[in-house]
């Protein structure tokens, strides 16, 4: 029997906001604007993103439209998108889990997870469940990616 992890419509690691939840694939693009803020000067341009993400320009556009609407982002069309703090924090929790998991995993048994599993594995645990993955490894950042650039994280250089 294999195990499948929910999909977004039914992950119950859907983080609050304030407004309503941060779902799987919105994680992933706070994610990635906090990456790509990390590597070089905010704001972010849409196809940037994109292009990071693996995503349509269109996609990108809509999401992060919405993002502004709840105040994660700050967007200036034709310049860019740049997290606000709250943005930012619920991207650095997200990362951290990520992270956390990835280690663990690589530590304990050797298996080196893709980014995109070791994402979903860390939104679908509890935060204590992650934290106590934390007691087995090592782990320089508590409760959330606390990196400046990802020239001193290997895992965000990534």
């Amino acid at each position: 029997m294999t195990s499948r992890l929910p999909d977004d419509a039914t992950a119950a690691a859907d983080v609050a906001d304030g407004e309503r939840t941060i779902s799987l694939s919105e994680g992933r693009y706070l994610c990635g604007l906090l990456q790509l803020t990390l590597a070089g000067e905010p704001p972010v341009g849409t196809t940037e993103l994109a292009a990071h993400l693996g995503v349509s320009a269109a996609s990108v556009t809509e999401t992060i439209d919405g993002f502004e609407r709840r105040g994660l982002v700050a967007h200036e069309p034709y310049c860019g998108a740049e997290l606000t703090e709250r943005g930012e924090s619920a991207a650095r929790e997200f990362r951290w889990r990520q992270c956390t998991v990835q280690q663990f995993f690589e530590h304990t048994s050797g298996v080196q997870l893709r980014d995109d599993q070791a994402y979903r594995i860390g939104r679908l645990l509890s935060e204590a469940d992650v934290r106590a993955l934390c007691e087995f490894d090592d782990q320089p950042c508590l409760g959330r990616c606390e990196e400046t650039s990802v020239d001193g994280c290997h895992v965000l250089a990534t």
